[in-house]
């Protein structure tokens, strides 16, 4: 896909992947959290900015898998970030580890989680028994575990297929939203918590929202930095319906927002912003 040169370069300053734009720290990278609403931790979508490559200042900077490396400086952003409570910390595009900035939080949850009980959801025949089991320990213990202790609290002993049957649990809880990570202050240990435990406040507000909301909320968040959209490939990654998605986009060419354009080698309208910074 070829994207006109004035749209990238003016995506890749807001989303500070330019030399003279990059992150210098992880107080940078809260700052630009606060910013943009939505950000992963290290490249995994085109359509969504990451740390790594504003640390970089370059949008094509690939990560490595060393510690003494900028992938290994951002990797330990994680541990920063959560224990200041930067953002929501969860797995969301394309299932990987992507922070939100709390005020966006109640409409991600409505979009992208599920906001009923672990329980109704494996009433209705949606959870699995091993899922439910891991949110039942992490109910009853009240608080956060480390993952050490949610295996065994939720009859998960050692072993590779007993692993891989935990594994499974939490990735289905996490697909819905019902996890959250959380970082303790002494120990690099990652710890779960229900989202509906940990952040009551966030998960009553995402339930007073309809989806419309949520998502226009979210667009007027996310396309003035991001200054364009690409509709097939912004829904797939953030696991929403894209005819949603473009029935968000078209309510912001209505309000006088955001414009359609066409992108060379796509099919289909995309969208670019059109309001100024006061209008946001």
């Amino acid at each position: 896909m070829t994207i006109p040169a004035s749209l990238h370069d003016q995506r890749i300053a807001r989303w500070r992947q330019t030399p003279a734009t990059r992150l210098a720290s992880p107080a940078d990278a809260a700052r630009l959290l606060d910013q943009l609403g939505v950000v992963t931790l290290f490249p995994v979508s085109p359509e969504v900015p990451n740390f790594f490559q504003a640390y970089l200042g370059d949008p094509d900077a690939p990560t490595d898998s060393g510690h003494d490396t900028p992938s290994g400086e951002v990797y330990s952003w994680r541990w920063t970030l959560g224990r200041q409570e930067a953002g929501f910390y969860t797995t969301i595009v394309r299932n990987r580890p992507t922070w939100v900035s709390w005020p966006l939080v109640p409409a991600i949850l409505r979009l992208r989680g599920d906001l009923r009980s672990p329980g109704a959801i494996h009433a209705a025949g949606e959870l699995s028994s091993d899922a439910l089991r891991v949110a039942s320990a992490l109910a009853t213990a009240g608080g956060v575990l480390t993952t050490g202790e949610l295996r065994r609290a939720a009859g998960f002993p050692t072993g590779k297929e007993q692993r891989a049957a935990y594994l499974r649990a939490v990735a289905e809880l996490d697909s819905r939203l019902l996890l959250a990570k959380v970082f303790a202050p002494d120990d690099l240990d990652m710890r779960h918590a229900l989202v509906s435990t940990r952040y009551p406040q966030h998960v009553s507000a995402a339930t007073a929202l309809t989806r419309e909301t949520a998502l226009d909320e979210f667009l007027r968040a996310y396309l003035p930095a991001a200054v364009y959209a690409v509709p097939p490939v912004l829904a797939r990654h953030l696991g929403l319906p894209e005819a949603e998605l473009r029935a968000g986009l078209e309510r912001l060419v209505s309000a006088n927002l955001a414009a359609p354009i066409t992108l060379e080698s796509h099919k289909g309208a995309c969208y670019t912003w059109v309001a100024d910074s006061a209008a946001t």
